[in-house]
């Protein structure tokens, strides 16, 4: 019986360290904003971090938008020209970090469009 136990939690650990590197894709530039819109927002961002349940409420909210609830991560509403609002995960969420939410909703703060052109 101990013999079984150590080999689940070899296993269990073997899966955690093999996972985490996954858990940083979403820091991919497939995912990430092109550099002209990949800098510091130069205006006030407002963050909210939320469940993503929450997530989804607040962003179909802001953007008067549908928006898809098993895929939503973040969204971004410029309110002006130096105001921009974004609402994020608090936890890793479809494999995207917070920190990649953050910087992927950044570059919409910063003009790049939600149909995600180069």
């Amino acid at each position: 019986m101990r013999k079984m136990v150590k080999m689940l939690l070899r296993c269990a650990l073997t899966l955690c360290l093999v996972a985490t590197p996954v858990l940083a894709a979403r820091e991919d530039p497939e995912w990430n904003p092109p550099a002209r819109f990949d800098f510091p927002y130069p205006g006030k961002m407002i963050i909210r971090y939320l469940p993503q349940p929450k997530v989804v409420e607040e962003c179909r909210r802001i953007s008067k938008g549908s928006i898809d609830s098993l895929t939503t991560r973040g969204c971004a509403k410029r309110l002006s020209p130096k105001v921009c609002v974004v609402v994020i995960v608090e936890e890793t969420y479809k494999r995207a970090t917070p920190s990649a939410v953050l910087r992927h909703e950044r570059g919409h703060c910063n003009g790049w469009p939600g149909t995600h052109p180069d």
